[in-house]
């Protein structure tokens, strides 16, 4: 059975308010951060986005879907047609190098096996299977560039006129060489590539390399302020890990390689980018530019921008199709590196066709509770990454339909709170709002991180049983030590969760814990989101979700919300999976027709939009999993 379209991710409720969201028309530009912010490079700031869709922007479709195939090379042939080849996958032959030619990148004719021999190659021979072959064109050769059965690095010179003609083969110009590639520069010369970066200059004539063979990577000066710590190491040291080609755009010279880093808990195969004056280097620090791509080169397009090769692996859930090939179109962000253009989508799920709904201040950790008026009340970080004591506070938005919000304006402000931070930094992070039905009230946690001494986080109460309060604190003080404070009210009383998970039953004045205060893990004992969590009933089964980063922290990982599932409040919790991409630290809820949302508000490069309100259609059953609907059921 040919495995040519991705496993359906969960079919989705067929909710009405799924078509897209009309974005405020007033857009309020991101607070930029201080030289001396911790936030400086953070990978919610817009320098570091990889995606940024236009409110048009549609998925990548597939151009060729003859048979299944993976590490797909894309050429242009003279005239203007095209070429295509890669590792041909399970049905038909499996040897040799398969080529398929167009005129349109719609209709492809196959014209392979290519007819290769010499040098010990022989036309036909079964046993020769080439994996990860690639085409290059130049004036009226046709070039491919493979890995023979023994692992040598070979390259087979043919006519672009007659792609199904005889191709001559090289000896052997590497040993051990895999994923090999040809770049011809505009001068003629040639440079056989290979692996995740490895690249050596040919003689003319392509039958042997002229140099010892060296590796690219990244200029090591780069990092001489910054270098890269914890799961960031990759980007210092590589520019991917396979499928390494070369291309020119004017005066810099293209490199590109895929890396599967585990970015949203899959096995996610980016395509990552990186550019120099010299086919040598220096490069650029690399930039992820196609997320979900799989190995794939680039290619010319008939309005002289260059697109990339889409061509995943079924293992990516989050991938659009998988052994099928597309093409996502390049353009070049506000500081000159190439990422995919704003007219496409690469990304197969809900969050990726999402707009954010408050475009008028930026915002991070939103919660949204459905309060005892039929109205829907938003809180969340503001002032880019939480106001400094004493600005600011927690202010109200109000949605009766969860489309347009008004602002209520501020309903906490610092002064009262009753606390001496003296002359330290003291921001303000993650207020969670929550109507209380046993009390018939509204409670406000909110967080304030103090530098160089952590968190701590308060409880306050409207005493008029109105949203815009006014608020008293439960007590004297800070409620509890850590950050990320979330009331939930269960069936025998209000707890309060907070930090990596831990949660105590309030008492029946709410200003302390009635019994011990508990940690919710999962099943191996882990956490299950390590910080953001919260907790959502049912069907009787509760729903510990969370925010985690997979991938490389800084640079290129994604900010998910993961969950956990139990019979019982403190579990233990099933192992943590997988709910929403790109969540992160938001609030699950039900709306007043019964659908399920969690909030979002974009704290990666490749989530849909950055620091700014939104909402995500979640699905919850089965009993008990979470997941996003696939994002045709979005636009349906």
């Amino acid at each position: 059975m040919m495995c040519m379209t991705k496993p359906a991710l969960l079919s989705g409720l067929a909710l009405a308010a799924f078509a897209a969201i009309p974005v405020a028309a007033q857009v309020q530009p991101l607070k930029k951060a201080v030289a001396d912010d911790i936030f400086a490079d953070h990978p919610s700031m817009d320098q570091n986005a990889t995606v940024m869709p236009a409110a048009d922007a549609k998925p990548v479709a597939a151009i060729f879907a003859e048979r299944p195939i993976g590490d797909a090379s894309v050429a242009r042939l003279p005239g203007g047609g095209w070429i295509l080849t890669g590792t041909s996958l399970r049905t038909g032959a499996r040897h040799g190098v398969e080529l398929w030619r167009s005129a349109d990148a719609k209709t492809w004719t196959r014209v392979g096996p290519a007819k290769i021999s010499g040098n010990g190659i022989k036309v036909g021979d079964v046993s020769e299977r080439y994996l990860a072959p690639s085409v290059t064109v130049a004036g009226d050769a046709l070039y491919l560039a493979f890995s023979d059965k023994t692992g040598c690095a070979r390259i087979a010179i043919g006519s672009a006129a007659t792609p199904g003609g005889a191709f001559a083969a090289s000896p052997c110009l590497v040993e051990d060489a895999s994923d090999v590639s040809l770049f011809i520069d505009n001068d003629g010369k040639g440079y056989l590539v290979w692996g995740g970066g490895m690249i050596a200059r040919l003689v003319p004539g392509f039958q042997k390399i002229a140099e010892a063979p060296r590796f690219l990577k990244p200029d090591q000066t780069l990092f001489a302020k910054h270098p890269p710590v914890g799961k960031d190491w990759p980007v210092r040291t590589r520019i991917g890990t396979r499928g390494a080609t070369m291309t020119r755009d004017g005066d810099k010279y293209i490199l590109v390689a895929s890396e599967t880093t585990g970015r949203m808990r899959t096995a996610t195969e980016d395509l990552f980018v990186a550019e120099a004056p010299t086919p040598y280097g220096p490069f650029t620090m690399r930039a992820l530019a196609v997320p979900h791509a799989g190995r794939g080169s680039l290619v010319r397009m008939d309005d002289g921008k260059l697109a990339a090769v889409y061509n995943p692996k079924c293992d990516d859930g989050f991938a659009l199709f998988c052994e099928q090939v597309g093409l996502a179109p390049l353009e070049r962000a506000p500081d000159g590196r190439l990422r995919q253009a704003a007219s496409v989508i690469t990304e197969d799920s809900a969050v990726a066709a999402r707009k954010p709904l408050v475009t008028t201040e930026s915002m991070r950790d939103p919660s949204v509770t459905l309060g005892g008026d039929g109205y829907y009340y938003l809180v969340g970080t503001l002032d880019g990454y939480g106001y400094h004591r004493p600005e600011g506070g927690v202010k109200l938005w109000r949605s009766a339909d969860l489309k347009t919000w008004d602002d209520a304006g501020f309903i906490w402000k610092w002064e009262g709170l009753g606390y001496d931070f003296g002359d330290n930094i003291a921001e303000l992070w993650a207020p969670e709002i929550k109507w209380v039905e046993r009390d018939k009230t509204y409670y406000l946690a909110f967080s304030v991180m103090e530098r160089g001494v952590g968190g701590k986080t308060w409880l306050y109460r409207s005493t008029s049983g109105k949203p815009d309060g006014p608020y008293e604190n439960v007590t004297k003080s800070y409620f509890v030590k850590g950050i990320d404070g979330f009331p939930f009210e269960d069936d025998d009383g209000l707890y309060f969760l907070w930090g990596g998970g831990s949660i105590g039953k309030l008492n029946a004045k709410r200003d302390g814990f009635d019994g011990p205060v508990r940690t919710l893990v999962d099943a191996d004992g882990d956490h299950v989101g390590y910080e953001g969590n919260g907790l959502i009933k049912v069907n009787g089964v509760y729903f510990l979700t969370g925010a985690e980063w997979h991938g490389p922290l800084r640079t290129h990982g994604t900010y998910d919300m993961m969950y956990g599932t139990s019979k019982t409040l403190f579990g233990p919790y099933s192992q943590r999976r997988m709910g929403a991409p790109h969540g992160g630290h938001g609030t699950a809820f039900k709306d007043k027709q019964g659908n399920y949302w969690y909030t979002m508000f974009g704290n990666d490069p490749t989530a849909p939009w950055r620091m700014q309100f939104g909402l995500v259609p979640i699905d919850i059953g089965d009993p008990a999993s979470i997941g996003v609907p696939r994002i045709d059921a979005v636009r349906d």
